[in-house]
């Protein structure tokens, strides 16, 4: 379903409904406005660095806007795409607070939660997407989701078991359940995607290389045995990696582009060894 152009998710629709029929139909309609902001923001940020909008969606924790080069981004534009949408929620239950311009207290607690929760370090969050950017410059957007996959797993599982054990005072606590078992099967998805980084992140350079001319290189020195998947979990965003392989007494028996190390996937799989990438091209 979409309205004005933004797709509302069905399980926000049925939360609407569940609300709806508790009396709680204003205040979710206020939410859902303070969700529009925060993602409308990710919006003008993401323009604002040259970058398309595929969608935006409605989800029941929140929004995403769905960039064209969502698997490209630069850690730099991520950070700021990814913190532009709570950093409004927040600036909004501010200004609500301290200067009293925002009538409905309601509203004004609606964009502080709203900010607060997508600071969490949970894929796909805000707070997730900038830890994730910032540890993909140093280690690589595959390790960089594995770690903050990890911190978003017992993240939820802890959210979870709150939910569960505060169920007995409140039944409204099963929507902490519901929500943790939404954001974990958001995070798998993360770490599926992840799968595929490295191709969509090589086409990228590519058009890089094409369009400025110019792109940085970074040597990797590594030892014949080990296999290309361990090389492709250390590739950064935004560099154009060439690896110089050695033997045991660390002699260079050759070198491999990055353009060969994709070839050599495709030819003979993700968990070939450098040595035989040299020797059978």
């Amino acid at each position: 379903m979409k309205f004005f152009g933004v797709k509302i998710n069905m399980a926000f629709i049925l939360m609407l409904l569940i609300f709806f029929v508790f009396g709680y139909f204003e205040e979710i309609i206020l939410a859902f406005i303070a969700v529009f902001i925060h993602e409308l923001f990710h919006t003008i940020m993401a323009r604002l660095l040259g970058y398309n909008i595929e969608s935006i969606e409605i989800f029941p924790f929140g929004g995403v806007a769905k960039l064209k080069e969502t698997i490209a981004l630069e850690p730099r534009d991520e950070i700021l795409i990814a913190i532009s949408g709570p950093l409004i929620n927040l600036i909004i239950a501010f200004i609500g607070v301290n200067y009293k311009i925002l009538i409905n207290e309601f509203f004004i607690y609606s964009n502080l939660g709203i900010g607060i929760f997508n600071l969490i370090p949970i894929l796909p969050l805000d707070g997730g997407r900038i830890i994730r950017a910032y540890l993909s410059l140093n280690c690589g957007i595959k390790k960089a989701t594995k770690i903050i996959s990890i911190i978003s797993k017992c993240l939820i599982v802890t959210m979870a078991t709150y939910g569960l054990y505060m169920i007995k005072e409140d039944y409204s606590n099963i929507f902490v359940v519901l929500l943790s078992i939404f954001l974990y099967m958001a995070v798998n998805k993360e770490i599926k995607m992840s799968k595929y980084m490295f191709i969509k992140e090589f086409a990228h350079k590519k058009r890089s290389i094409r369009n400025n001319k110019i792109l940085t290189v970074k040597n990797i020195v590594v030892k014949k045995d080990v296999r290309v998947k361990e090389i492709i979990d250390s590739f950064l965003v935004g560099k154009y990696h060439m690896i110089m392989v050695v033997d045991e007494q660390y002699n260079v028996i050759g070198n491999l582009t990055e353009n060969e190390i994709l070839d050599g996937v495709i030819k003979y799989g993700i968990n070939v060894s450098l040595e035989k990438l040299l020797t059978y091209g």
